[in-house]
């Protein structure tokens, strides 16, 4: 508390209300620079909200500052307009909640299963876990608006731990009887048959041609900007059962210093496309671009403005500092490596 009270006196960024939550977090870290760090999040998440709340109410004042509409021509008009009547059906948030619930309650009867593995809570700091419990959330939302969702089961949960509780932050209703999502503290070993279980890891040999609709695919919940070990290729040694990783090299550029670990609301819609079509390039869209090396090129471009060299030019000028190929031969390549890949069914 002297060191929240010092910060705030010294005019450094502290927050002004610490719930006990925030306290016992706090009580948590051992050095002072992990707690200014937490108060500064902290800080930064309360001033959020302020912000939040202050262009609410400029917004409501200026709809009330709003002039008035024309007269009308004769007392009984209609008007219409933001604050009047309007010609179409207002369809309102909870009907569209509703809606995409539904489908994802179909799925859970109909659905292919898709597992998350929340085993790895103890390999993240709190920051990972609240950050992993958002890709969670993105990930829901992401698999219900789709035309043919998952049936997600998460595995290996512990309820009291920090990932869950923020989850439950972020989705209110998720522990009520018809919230659409299978949540188990067993293993997806006591769930499913061992056949029939493939997890997906960045770390194994093997690559997945193609989506196999009797698998059951299981996606590691973890962020690992702390702990960069193969856990998940560990775990599924352990466990006895099939790997297999996405085969970006074959369609994309990786930039260098980029990771080819992929966060769980990026894996779940490129599955989710990959089920749909079929079509590797269609779903490799969700990867971010910031992690191809096109990107990596454009701004570089955009930096040297005083210079007028194409995109190869600037390629080939990078390439001195890495062992990657020219944008055009590896256009060739992936298209040569796409019809390997068709010619191997």
């Amino acid at each position: 508390m002297l060191e929240v009270e010092v910060m705030r006196q010294d005019g450094r960024c502290a927050p002004n209300i610490l719930l006990s939550k925030h306290w016992q977090h706090l009580m948590q870290l051992e050095t002072r620079n992990q707690r200014t760090k937490y108060l500064l999040y902290l800080w930064k998440t309360e001033k959020s909200k302020e912000n939040q709340k202050a262009k609410k109410e400029a917004r409501r004042k200026q709809l009330e500052e709003m002039p008035p509409e024309a007269n009308k021509e004769y007392p009984d008009d209609i008007t219409y307009g933001i604050s009047e009547r309007s010609l179409f059906l207002r369809i309102r948030d909870q009907s569209i909640n509703n809606f995409d619930n539904y489908r994802n309650l179909q799925a859970i009867i109909h659905g292919l299963p898709i597992v998350i593995d929340c085993s790895y809570e103890d390999y993240m700091v709190y920051r990972e876990a609240v950050n992993a419990a958002k890709q969670m959330t993105f990930l829901f939302g992401d698999n219900r608006i789709h035309r043919d969702p998952f049936n997600i089961h998460l595995c290996n949960v512990n309820t009291e731990g920090s990932f869950m509780k923020q989850l439950e932050k972020n989705i209110p209703s998720l522990k009520e009887s018809w919230f659409p999502l299978n949540i188990h503290t067993k293993s997806y070993l006591d769930i499913f048959p061992k056949e029939r279980l493939v997890y997906l890891t960045p770390h194994c040999r093997e690559e997945l041609t193609k989506f196999d609709y009797d698998a059951v695919y299981i996606v590691g919940c973890m962020v690992d900007k702390v702990n960069n070990e193969p856990l998940s290729l560990a775990k599924a040694k352990r466990d006895g059962i099939k790997m297999a990783k996405l085969p970006l090299d074959r369609y994309l550029e990786w930039a260098p210093g980029s990771k080819k670990n992929l966060n769980i609301n990026h894996m779940i819609p490129i599955l989710l496309d990959l089920k749909s079509t079929g079509d590797w390039e269609f779903s490799l869209r969700h990867i971010p671009r910031r992690k191809l090396m096109e990107t990596k090129i454009l701004a570089m471009q955009k930096a040297l403005k005083n210079t007028q060299l194409s995109k190869d030019e600037v390629f080939n000028n990078f390439k001195k500092y890495s062992n990657l190929k020219g944008i055009s031969s590896f256009k060739n390549r992936r298209s040569s490596s796409r019809k390997s890949l068709y010619d191997d069914d």
